[in-house]
């Protein structure tokens, strides 16, 4: 396989795969957490500008 931009394996291992496969509850429980005490949010913010 050679991609567009050279390289000629994947950008990730298959050990960052499986760890990111093993840990994925865990990950995204942080994830949301780390969201929360920021104030943020994974749901995108809606304009009030736009009417439907």
């Amino acid at each position: 396989i050679s991609f567009d931009d050279l390289h000629r394996t994947g950008i990730y291992t298959w050990d960052y795969f499986y760890h990111l496969g093993t840990n994925k509850f865990t990950l995204m429980r942080n994830y949301i957490k780390t969201l929360k005490r920021h104030g943020l949010s994974r749901d995108p913010r809606v304009r009030k500008d736009i009417k439907t």
